[in-house]
């Protein structure tokens, strides 16, 4: 409709396409990166790289309680931070949101 107004290709997508378009990617991403997080335990435990995840592998072999509290937490406080910044940035660009 916006084209047919007489408005620029490049303006019409800038204003009404990428405010809608914006909160479904960022959802994708943080749960991709977030798969990426549960991802790391497997390839740092295969490929002996060191790191938080072969941290919380030799804890738990060794019955570290706290250390694996620890992990587990900034695991999950990684997870939450990536879920609040697709979410911000979901309302931050669709103004169908912001009012709400």
């Amino acid at each position: 409709m916006a084209l047919l107004k007489g408005v620029s290709p490049l303006r019409a997508v800038l204003r009404h396409a990428l405010p809608n378009a914006v909160g479904p990617i960022a959802n994708a991403i943080s749960l991709s990166l977030s798969y990426l997080f549960g991802g790391v335990i497997i390839i740092e435990t295969i490929f002996s790289y060191p790191g938080l995840a072969s941290q919380l592998v030799d804890a738990v072999s060794n019955r570290d309680l706290p250390v694996v509290q620890l992990c587990v937490m900034l695991f999950a406080a990684c997870y939450l931070v990536l879920l609040l910044a697709a979410d911000i940035l979901t309302i931050a660009f669709n103004p169908k949101w912001r009012s709400a």
